[in-house]
């Protein structure tokens, strides 16, 4: 279906640019990292999402936060603790300096999931920040969900309005948890414009810089919860599905769609999919957050997160095992496995969060007794 066309304006909420200078607590492992091949970019993150390199190779990573100090319980199952504490920041040298800061922020509290600066991808020289968790269903009516242009010069600019363009254009199918400001998850250019995944209501969907908003492709069927996108040479995107609680080993795939929203299984028998990347080899590559489910096991059972290299339609190579929840994959561009986690913690995940490089050649690599270090970078 089409969408209507919105209009992109300043951002409505106090936003913070931080000055270059003031970096957050994370450090470069050196120690160690010949012998366990995994180098720590950066740690002391709070729930980080998506990240991309700038045009001059410079890493952004966005953070979802921890929600906030105001809390709202609506209805039994559904409490929400929203605050500004998401944000963007460059990683350089071991140490992540904040880029956007205040950014809104959300937790709901029964399940344990975060939304507010989902990703950040780069078209052209231009940065855009994808914001979850704003809108009057995630109870912050003062923001906004959307895709957002970073201007450099202190503010933020709404391209893409998805808190008002979603009411009147909801998915074919509307399960019991979605939110009419929608669950944002991933943010990939595709051409002259960027694709969104809509993970909860099952959609993925087309974003121009002027404002207008297209369905490519409802898969809201089944209740797959897209999650992650790669992009081929042709437009074509693969998108990974996480699926609905509870999970199950193989229950998860891979789609194709074209740019005219044919949607075909690329890729099936994979589990709990967060992420979906091209390497440098041409193989698609997953996040998988978590495995081994069993009946009377954990929800997500922990420090069972892989990165798998699709061998086959139906079939896997493990590279990385025994990871904590991983939500992000990318490759650098010396070919080194980027991967961001976990996707949540306890305590609302403050801190807990890392960038971690590995070596694809060097596979299988495992991440069991994986401690990224931390220090002071003020």
């Amino acid at each position: 279906m089409r969408g209507a066309h919105s209009r992109p304006g300043v951002i409505g909420m106090s936003i913070a640019l931080a000055a270059i200078g003031t970096s957050t607590a994370v450090q470069a492992q050196e120690a160690g990292a010949e012998e366990t091949g995994i180098t720590t970019l950066a740690s002391g993150l709070t729930n980080p999402r998506g990240f991309d390199w700038g045009p001059d190779g410079s890493l952004y990573v966005a953070s979802a936060g921890h929600g906030g100090d105001n809390d709202v319980a609506l209805v039994e199952g559904f409490t929400v603790h929203n605050g500004l504490t998401a944000s963007i920041s460059m990683v350089a040298d071991g140490c992540a300096t904040p880029v956007a800061v205040g950014l809104p922020s959300v937790l709901w509290e029964e399940t344990g999931w975060i939304w507010g600066a989902m990703d950040i991808a780069f078209l052209g020289d231009d940065a855009y920040a994808l914001l979850g968790g704003g809108g009057p269903n995630w109870f912050s009516p003062a923001s906004v969900s959307g895709v957002y242009r970073l201007n450099g010069d202190g503010t933020m600019t709404l391209v893409d309005n998805i808190s008002a363009w979603l009411p009147d254009n909801p998915p074919a199918e509307i399960p019991w948890d979605y939110s009419p400001d929608g669950s944002l998850f991933d943010l990939e250019p595709a051409g002259d414009a960027l694709l969104l995944s809509e993970a909860v209501g099952g959609q993925l969907l087309r974003v121009s810089l002027d404002g207008e908003i297209t369905t490519v492709a409802d898969l809201s069927a089944g209740h797959p919860v897209p999650t992650g996108i790669a992009v081929d040479a042709e437009g074509n995107a693969y998108l990974g599905n996480l699926t609905a609680a509870p999970f199950g080993d193989g229950a998860s795939k891979v789609v194709m769609v074209t740019p005219d929203g044919t949607v075909s299984d690329h890729w099936t028998d994979l589990t709990a999919v967060t992420q979906v990347a091209f390497g440098p080899d041409g193989a698609l590559y997953a996040a998988e957050m978590a495995t081994g489910f069993s009946e009377d096991g954990p929800l997500l059972p922990e420090n069972s997160g892989r990165i798998v290299r699709q061998t086959g339609p139906d079939t896997s190579e493990v590279i990385v095992s025994e990871l904590p929840y991983p939500v992000n994959i990318g490759f650098d561009a010396d070919g080194q496995l980027i991967i961001g986690g976990p996707a949540f913690g306890s305590n609302g995940g403050i801190g807990q969060g890392f960038l971690a490089s590995v070596d694809p050649a060097d596979a299988p690599i495992s991440f069991a007794g994986f401690e990224p270090a931390a220090t002071d970078c003020s």
